[in-house]
């Protein structure tokens, strides 16, 4: 057990919120159809959760083939700001890139084995979208493809996050499909990718020495790089306020615009990092949660976990809020 909770920190379980909360919108957003079924549910959240976790095992994989970590600590030596020890437990030598490629390879055959249960019993549609965001989630950072390396690393994450991912656990869930997941899933992959292009912005300089082009790095210049940042932050409260007017979700979703004043502080201090990146911004309470914050100013990464915390929040508190609208109608 001791093992296998080890490999789960290693999978960054930190980051499960981001797939988890997406499949239980979708699951509660199929409660009350009449082919609903709790048992395929959690069989197909539990099934997201492994794959997940393998597809981070498998991006530490590829990533540390390509040296990635040693670029990360030329560039703070050379004063930028940039993370490093993304991946600790291989660069410590505790574990070896064979057993890596083990432990990512299980948790991907076990999240297949899942999705066997409700293949059989929902039939093809699932798999076909299953078979689509593993396709995609290995080919993140993994040869020959690499998306991550050529500025698609975040829409293809915000594709299988969103749309693939609830989509495809809405229909395990109730078999069926209606307009109002469909709004939600974009809305909420455009918040996944806004995570993900965050991140990228911060992680600019490390990035593009170690040949990983992000989207932020195809955009370049900065009023480029911003107004991608507004669209991510902006664009999911225009796609659900066009669908409240007309009627493609009930008014209770109306809730959602409760968490635009964090939307409005992201897009402000991703401007501010542009411009002024040594500025420092202190931690406020409505932020949201920030595990670890203690662990988080020993290493001085306050700039980089205020930004990338806020992001995941927005995400987190959006799926709260639509977990509620759904049993509330």
């Amino acid at each position: 057990m001791s093992k296998l909770i080890y490999w789960i920190q290693n999978a960054r379980a930190y980051a499960l919120p981001q797939s988890v909360l997406p499949a239980l919108v979708a699951v509660f957003m199929a409660v009350g159809n009449q082919n609903f079924s709790i048992g395929l549910s959690i069989v197909a959240v539990l099934g997201v959760m492994l794959a997940h976790l393998s597809v981070n095992l498998f991006d530490d994989y590829f990533d540390y083939q390509f040296h990635s970590e040693d670029v990360r600590e030329q560039t703070v030596a050379e004063g930028h700001r940039a993370r490093i020890a993304k991946s600790p437990y291989l660069t410590s030598g505790e574990v070896t890139t064979r057993e890596l490629f083990i432990v990512a390879s299980l948790f991907g055959l076990a999240a297949l084995l899942l999705g066997c249960i409700v293949f059989v019993t929902r039939g093809l549609t699932p798999l076909y979208i299953a078979l689509a965001a593993g396709f995609l989630g290995f080919f993140y950072s993994g040869k020959p493809i690499r998306f991550c390396y050529h500025g698609l690393g975040e829409l293809v994450t915000g594709l299988i996050f969103g749309p693939l991912l609830m989509i495809g656990v809405h229909y395990s869930a109730c078999g069926t499909l209606n307009t109002g997941i469909y709004v939600v899933s974009i809305a909420v992959g455009l918040w996944v990718v806004n995570i993900l292009y965050t991140h990228s912005i911060m992680d600019a300089t490390a990035d593009h020495k170690v040949g990983k082009k992000t989207l932020s790095e195809v955009l370049k210049i900065r009023p480029l790089q911003l107004t991608a940042s507004a669209v991510f932050n902006f664009t999911p409260y225009i796609i659900l306020l066009i669908s409240l007017i007309n009627g493609s979700l009930h008014p209770v979703f109306a809730t959602i615009f409760l968490i635009l004043p964090l939307s409005i502080t992201l897009f402000y201090l991703i401007c501010q990092f542009c411009y002024h990146p040594e500025r420092e911004y202190a931690r406020k309470w409505w932020y949201g949660p920030i595990e670890h914050w203690d662990v988080i100013s020993e290493n001085h990464l306050e700039w980089f976990a205020i930004r990338w915390f806020l992001a995941r929040n927005i995400l987190q508190f959006a799926s709260i809020i639509f977990i509620i609208c759904s049993l509330l109608f």
